[in-house]
């Protein structure tokens, strides 16, 4: 998953202005912690974090979740079940306190996503959904439909974390928006963790069963959560909806936006093996 290809990069570089951000920007890292089986789950935002926030929350007391009689796909993240630590440690000090010299015994994993689908999720959720839903005509910097004048702010505040001056405060599309290498300090620790694919959901439960299995979750909890994973709907789903095809449609029509993102997660393409895009 983290070789690079080389004809990719070649192709890249003679369609646009090679000018990628740098890879490996410690900008967050968010963990869920499960003692009982050894895991650390590094949170990657509009990855089906809070659903495997929730996941991890079920692997730390199983019993308890059980008895609640929820699925881990209906808990929306202001509401999850575990909040505080050891469960939670929403820092890398923090986590390396808690596992101190036990650390070589936990498996780390996380869910990576191909960079421009996981972008127009994130665009579709927080700048159209939320906006017409809740009213939040504020978020992705008032620039209300205006993809162009997001993705420029956007990508002016990622060019002042690759220059090291970290905007304050750090927002909601700061999170959401900044590259995955950026996160669970990768540029560190990538080779600790085993990677879990977002495009193939079918095959991506499959794996995650196999690993939880390995990793000494019984059978009654991995039953559980295939069960709530392959049979329940996220209320701030967008793959299928009718905005998220017009804004895509919006993008990958304008070479522009498209070169800039590009520059914007290139090495989410190359660290996690997702093609780069070519460009028209």
């Amino acid at each position: 998953m983290l070789q690079k290809n080389a004809g990719e990069v070649a192709s890249y570089e003679s369609e646009i202005e090679h000018n990628p951000l740098p890879p490996f920007i410690n900008f967050n890292a968010d963990y869920r912690v499960a003692p009982n089986n050894k895991l650390v789950y590094c949170m990657i935002t509009k990855n089906m974090c809070t659903i495997f926030g929730e996941v991890s929350c079920l692997l730390f007391n199983p019993e308890t979740y059980l008895e609640k009689n929820i699925s881990v796909t209906s808990v929306m993240y202001d509401d999850r079940t575990c909040q505080t630590a050891p469960a939670v440690l929403n820092n890398h000090s923090k986590l390396r306190k808690y596992l101190g010299g036990d650390e070589k015994n936990y498996k780390y994993y996380t869910v990576v996503r191909e960079p421009i689908d996981r972008f127009l999720s994130a665009y579709t959720d927080k700048c159209f959904r939320e906006r017409e839903l809740l009213g939040r005509y504020e978020q992705c910097y008032g620039c209300g439909y205006d993809m162009e004048c997001f993705i420029d702010e956007t990508y002016k505040r990622a060019l002042m974390y690759a220059a090291g001056t970290r905007p304050t405060p750090v927002n909601m599309e700061d999170y959401h928006f900044l590259p995955q290498n950026w996160k669970c300090f990768f540029g560190l620790e990538m080779e600790k963790y085993t990677f879990f694919d977002y495009t193939d959901k079918l095959k991506m439960y499959d794996k995650l069963d196999a690993f939880y299995k390995a990793s000494g979750v019984g059978m009654k909890v991995r039953e559980k959560i295939q069960r709530d994973l392959r049979t329940s709907f996220t209320l701030h789903k967008t793959s299928n909806s009718e905005a998220r095809k017009i804004f895509e449609n919006q993008l990958r029509n304008n070479r522009k936006l498209m070169a800039k993102l590009i520059n914007l997660y290139y090495y989410d393409f190359i660290y996690f093996n997702y093609s780069v895009p070519i460009l028209d």
